[in-house]
């Protein structure tokens, strides 16, 4: 790579790379005009994404790795799917409640998922019943629901099933 050197008075020398060169000019005094009559150089930053570490790594911390939620309220239904087996977490919720129905997958779905896995606070010790109040009270679910169906796999190989009609 080509190297030029500009003095900078008695403070010392500046080296810049050629690919450098031309910011070097607009920072240093250039309006930005470039002789040839091509457009200034722009300057690209890369894309800072602010993280709280905490929330981020939010599944690690779940006793289980599979988490599915049907609850059917006649002809409307409310559907959530997590899932997380090393690499990358997954999550599906599907909410037919409302006026208009609403799918939403990936990260979308995982930053609504960290509100409320996390606060559900079961394990593998916790009875079906603490399980389906839990469930209900964290996703907010209505306990007059048709039907209500609950599968969750443990980190321990143990799984948890249940079905109400």
């Amino acid at each position: 790579m080509k190297k030029f050197m500009i003095a900078t008075g008695c403070v010392g020398a500046i080296s810049l790379s050629a690919i450098g060169f031309s910011q070097f000019n607009a920072s240093a005094g250039d309006d930005g005009q470039t002789t040839d009559g091509g457009e200034a150089p722009i300057q690209e930053e890369e894309p800072t994404v602010q993280t709280d570490g905490e929330k981020d790594d939010w599944f690690e911390s779940l006793p289980y790795k599979e988490f599915e939620l049907d609850v059917e309220y006649g002809d409307r239904e409310y559907e959530a799917d997590y899932e997380y087996e090393g690499g990358a977490p997954e999550a599906e919720i599907e909410d037919e409640r409302g006026d208009k129905e609403t799918e939403i997958s990936g990260d979308k779905a995982l930053n609504e998922l960290s509100e409320i896995l996390p606060n559900m606070n079961i394990d593998e010790n916790t009875s079906k019943e603490e399980v389906k109040q839990a469930a209900l009270d964290a996703f907010d679910l209505d306990s007059d629901y048709k039907e209500l169906e609950i599968e969750i796999e443990f980190l321990d190989g143990q799984e948890l099933e249940i079905e109400e009609e």
